[in-house]
């Protein structure tokens, strides 16, 4: 893979198997690369396939020149990638936009109800923190509805 890859201008998420073309490589090989490099660890959209952002995907490929093309092992990427780097890289994936949300079927007043608590999240949390406590306060509540729903007592 001598020739650089050009990436989609504009996308900011590409999907495993976009991920595989521009890669040239197998969906096995980048779930393995994902256990190795905690940076390429990907996102999973509502209906639970694997998405990967722009930053994760410029590693992949930059992963894939190392090992395929400079005949590196798994560790000497590693090592030339460098802990900082990927460290950046993990932060960067984590201030991204939160993928897709999946979708729940609920009444009007479930939805709304969820608002009012996804805003009454404290402002002092990281963005990142706010969205993913008020995933935990949305689902709690589809939860308890469910049960209350089974429950007739």
């Amino acid at each position: 893979m001598s020739e650089a890859v050009v990436l989609p201008e504009g996308q900011d998420a590409f999907r495993l198997n976009e991920v595989c073309k521009l890669a040239s490589v197998q969906p096995y090989m980048l779930r393995f690369w994902g256990t190795e490099f905690p940076a390429l660890e990907a996102l999973k959209s509502g209906t639970g396939q694997r998405l990967y952002s722009r930053g994760q995907v410029e590693l992949i490929l930059e992963i894939r020149q190392l090992l395929f093309d400079e005949g590196l092992t798994i560790a000497g990427a590693r090592k030339r990638i460098g802990p900082r780097a990927e460290a950046d890289l993990q932060l960067a994936v984590e201030e991204a936009e939160e993928p897709p949300k999946p979708k729940v079927t609920t009444s009007s007043a479930r939805r709304k109800k969820g608002a009012k608590k996804a805003a009454e999240v404290d402002k002092g949390e990281p963005e990142h923190v706010q969205r993913l406590l008020s995933t935990l306060r949305d689902v709690r509540e589809e939860i308890g509805a469910i049960l209350s729903e089974l429950d007739p007592s």
